[in-house]
Order: structure tokens, then sequence, then C-alpha cells
């Protein structure tokens, strides 16, 4: 850990540096690629890139100042999330005023009621602050996540995410029991004023990834004919989490707007500019949920998620 946060760091005092001094140069830069079609939102982009970077030392600050002053105090976990919510926040309102963004909240209802097991959709960069606003900060209640390792190299997401009730998973499947059994600890353990996330697709949708599940996974086809815009749900970490259920409810999110903008080449090309998205979410309640084998209930569900996307992305068309 110690050796990751140096070198993640380090890492970022350089790109800081960099981006002071060619400052002049990138912004240049910037505005002639914008004058073609696939650049044109270069400056947008630049702005959010140093936002980001801004926001980076100033959440590292902000955790270092709890830190070193109320570690030992009661209120410390509550400032830790109010940091999370604070970064996330200013993060996506830079976001929705340079890109001009219209976001559209469905299913308000489902914000209501107990904490909750969230499952969310996964297509974009953007997406991974939506539940944390528009659920955990709009009931104002810590929101545990479980993440990818790879975001580790993200100072703030390392820190903050570490001092906070997350579990940063390994992918690759080196240690697969290892994985499902941090997951199913961290819904066990989670308290009555926290709600937990999963993304249960694993990773950001694109098409490229669902052709290439389908060329080497095979006996996922069924299941990708029937999710043409979702990859299948992993069912191990979804269904340790509700073996292990603290009586939560489950709340879906789906949403529609980020397809565009799964990489950098799609922010830089446009994929966010004028963005109408729109989010949907629906609850159920704990005493409705399954006992036993839960994969019959879920992929149901994942039905459900597929026919609301379908439907809202053909209004998002009209």
């Amino acid at each position: 850990m110690i050796k990751r946060r140096c070198f993640t760091i380090g890492a970022l005092i350089v790109i800081t540096s960099l981006l002071v001094v060619l400052a002049p140069l990138f912004i240049s830069v910037s505005l002639i690629a914008s004058l073609l079609p696939a650049f044109r939102t270069a400056p947008h982009s630049l702005i959010f890139v140093y936002w980001f970077v801004i926001c980076e030392w100033m959440g590292l600050a902000r955790f270092a100042w709890v830190w070193t002053l109320y570690r030992h105090d009661p209120s410390f976990m509550r400032r830790l999330r109010d940091i999370q919510f604070w970064w996330g926040q200013a993060l996506f309102d830079l976001g929705k005023w340079v890109f001009q963004l219209d976001i559209e909240v469905r299913g308000s209802d489902s914000l209501e009621g107990p904490c909750a097991i969230l499952l969310s959709r996964h297509t974009s960069m953007a997406d991974t602050v939506l539940p944390l606003l528009y659920f955990g900060k709009t009931r104002m209640e810590s929101l545990r996540y479980v993440l990818k390792q790879e975001l580790q190299l993200l100072p703030c997401l390392d820190i903050g995410g570490n001092l906070l009730p997350n579990v940063f998973v390994d992918r690759s499947g080196a240690d697969s029991a290892a994985a499902v059994r941090e997951v199913s600890d961290l819904v066990a353990t989670a308290g009555d004023d926290e709600s937990v996330l999963i993304y249960p697709e694993g990773t950001r949708f694109t098409q490229k990834k669902h052709d290439e599940l389908a060329a080497r996974r095979p006996q996922l086809q069924e299941q990708l004919t029937r999710w043409p815009g979702l990859l299948p749900p992993r069912l191990g970490g979804v269904s340790a989490m509700l073996d292990k259920n603290p009586q939560k409810d489950l709340v879906f999110l789906a949403h529609v707007g980020f397809e565009g903008s799964a990489s950098i080449h799609d922010l830089l090309g446009g994929g966010w500019l004028k963005q109408r998205v729109i989010l949907k979410f629906w609850r159920i309640s704990y005493r409705d949920l399954p006992t036993g084998d839960p994969t019959e209930f879920l992929f149901a569900e994942w039905d459900k998620m597929q026919s609301t996307v379908d439907a809202l992305k053909t209004e998002l068309a009209t």
C-alpha cells in the first residue's frame, strides 16, 4: 500500500507540474483539435482534466485534515462521507456544466424506505457517481462500494475508499473465493444507516466487450442474446450479498444517456455533449426477496433492466 501510494501521489505531482507548465500548449492544441469532428470537445475535456486534478489535491488535503484532527472523534466517518459526497458532486457538477448535461430522475419513490443493496447498470466513467449522488447523498446516508482494484491508482479513491468501508476486488479471478468473501462481509457488516452498491456486470458495458465475451465464453451466448444492451450479471458477488443480506431491500438503477462516453475517445469526440441522461430506480422489499438460489430472480430483474433501458433509449431517440 505504501509503495502504491508513493507511486500514485508521485505521478499526481508529475502530472500536475506538466499541466501547469504546458498549459498554453495544451490549451492551443485542444482548441485546434476541436476543429476536427473526432475531437470537437477536446477543450471541454481539458477543462475537466484540470478540474479533476484540482479535486484530487483538494480531496487529499481534506482527508489529511480530517484524519489528523478527527480520527479518534465519533464524527470521523461522517466527515469522511462528507468528503466523498463533495468530491463526487464537484466532479459531476463541473461535468454537467461543461458538457451541458440534462439529468432526469424517475422512480424517486424508491429512494424512500430503509437502506438497501443497490444494483446499478454500468456504461461509462461518469455513471460511477450516479448512485453516490442520486441515492446516497439524496438520502444523506453512507453508501458502501464494491470497486475494482485498478481504481486505487487514483489517490483520492485509494485513500478515501480504504478509510471508508468499501471493497476493492480483483476482477482477474485469481482468488474468486476471497473476493466473494470480502463482498459478502461488506454487506453482512453494513449498519442500518448504510446501503451497499455493486455493479453486477463487473465492468463497463460496451458493444465490443459484449461481442468479445460471446467469442470467448460461448456458454454465455444465450444470456448475451437475452440482454443485448447489458453484460450478464456476475452471480458470485451478488448471490453472496443476498445470502448475507441483513434484511436490506434491493434497489435497481437503470440509466441511459452515457452509452456514447465509455472511453476517452468518446469523451473527446463529443459523446457527452448536450446529453440527456435518464435515471430510473425501482425497489424490491426484503420480504419479497427469494430464499435459496437467487439466479432465476436476478435474471428476471435483469430482463427488466434490459426492457427499461430499451424503453428509455427509445424515448431519447424521439
